[in-house]
């Protein structure tokens, strides 16, 4: 009975222990989508955090954060003599849920190796250390023990063995990741990744292994009504496979652009807007909208649940947002003033 209510109360916490913690708008912490994204981008160093905030309709609300700093350590030189490229990335998420306040925690580490191997094309090899820990606190769970003459009293003996526990554990992923950018206003992206390479054992209370995840994504960024028509359409796709669990992403992102950046120059730097949709197969729609001004993005998304699920949380998902800034450790472009 002591095992049955312990799994039933941790259940409402860690309905999806087997899988990773997962955002809606997935492109802004891409060292979670693809280690071998670190450093590969036209800026030296970037930062994203990502929070999300969910299922607050159906049971304890899960809310989950995350940070990333990626940067190109050897740009310049490297692409000057044909040289292959090194990215480093530094990571942080951290996931809670329910009256047993259970939480993971992971630091992460990722390294990459970047080629150019055709004209206006790269090719980047990841790998990624992430040290990761689960724990929970069970002080705040209640037992049958704590029931008297059909009511509650906190103050009688719980009569468990179980105390707060915590595990840690060494967590490997790789990806491999493939960028060409045929003209300024195109970009095409593919990659694949492969996490939990070496399955850690990750429970708390058991020694269940933590199954790898594959993860298959693409974007494409390319012009709409003309080249300099400052409007783009950036269809995306992701596939995920954890175990048994599934998960497919299909939707696009509608670019306005209100301010072309300089390439050449730091007079001007790209300003825009996105709106659009995902569509998460078999479970929710997802909203999203971000506007990027002098370097910073800020992404807003909602998720309308669509699944079974939709009658207990009346098609309520979950909210997120993300901040993002991109820039240059020594801007090289020749700097202009506005004249007067």
């Amino acid at each position: 009975m002591k095992k049955i209510l312990l799994i039933l109360s941790l259940f409402l916490s860690l309905g999806y222990w087997a899988q990773d913690i997962h955002f809606s708008q997935f492109d802004v912490n891409v060292l979670a989508l693809n280690p071998a994204y670190a450093g590969v981008m036209k800026r030296d160093f970037r930062v994203a955090n990502n929070y999300r905030n969910q299922w607050g309709s159906v049971s304890f609300p899960y809310s989950t954060f995350a940070f990333a700093y990626d940067m190109n350590t050897l740009k310049q030189k490297a692409f000057k003599r044909g040289l292959t490229d090194l990215g480093v990335g530094l990571s942080f998420s951290q996931d809670k849920a329910g009256t047993s306040n259970w939480s993971q925690n992971q630091f992460g580490l990722s390294l990459s190796a970047i080629q150019e191997v055709a004209k206006n094309t790269t090719m980047s090899l990841g790998l990624q250390a992430n040290y990761a820990q689960n724990s929970v606190i069970v002080d705040k769970l209640t037992w049958d023990n704590q029931f008297a003459n059909h009511q509650f009293d906190e103050s009688l003996p719980t009569r468990e063995q179980f105390a707060n526990s915590k595990k840690s554990y060494l967590d490997i992923s790789s990806g491999l990741l493939l960028q060409s950018r045929p003209t300024e206003q195109e970009t095409f992206t593919m990659g694949v990744s492969y996490y939990h390479v070496n399955k850690p054992v990750y429970t708390i209370f058991s020694g269940d292994k933590l199954p790898s995840k594959l993860v298959v994504h693409a974007a494409y960024e390319m012009p709409v009504g003309g080249k300099l028509s400052g409007r783009r359409l950036i269809p995306k796709f992701m596939f995920v496979q954890q175990g048994k669990h599934k998960e497919v992403v299909l939707g696009a992102l509608y670019r306005s652009v209100m301010k072309q950046a300089s390439e050449y120059t730091s007079f001007a730097n790209e300003t825009y807007i996105d709106f659009g949709a995902y569509f998460r197969v078999r479970d929710a729609l997802v909203l999203v909208t971000r506007i990027d001004f002098k370097n910073f993005r800020l992404g807003l998304s909602y998720d309308t649940n669509i699944s079974k699920l939709a009658t207990a949380s009346k098609s309520k998902g979950g909210f997120e947002v993300s901040l993002a800034y991109k820039g240059f450790f020594n801007d090289n472009r020749t700097k202009l003033r506005k004249p007067g």
